[in-house]
């Protein structure tokens, strides 16, 4: 997956984030947060290691969460699963 983001937040503190996360068998794990804290607003590739569900059904979920006040986006493009 790309991801780009951009936030009116300033300081060091972490108030909105986007938690990459696979659900498999009713378990929630979370791979990666990202937060309004070292934003970037270049698109930049990622990825994640899936193999431990390898065989399994799963569900890769991006759970973004802001607070009440001064914006953070997370923008999202090209996400991709391969296997192998």
């Amino acid at each position: 997956y790309w991801l780009r983001s951009d936030t009116a937040e300033t300081g060091s503190t972490a108030y909105d984030t986007l938690k990459v996360q696979v659900i498999s068998a009713g378990t929630t794990t979370t791979l990666r947060t990202f937060s309004n804290v070292g934003t970037s607003t270049t698109y930049t590739q990622y990825s994640q290691s899936l193999a431990a569900y390898a065989g399994k059904t799963v569900t890769v979920r991006f759970l973004a969460t802001e607070d009440s006040s001064l914006q953070t986006s997370f923008v999202i493009d090209d996400t991709a699963v391969t296997t192998s």
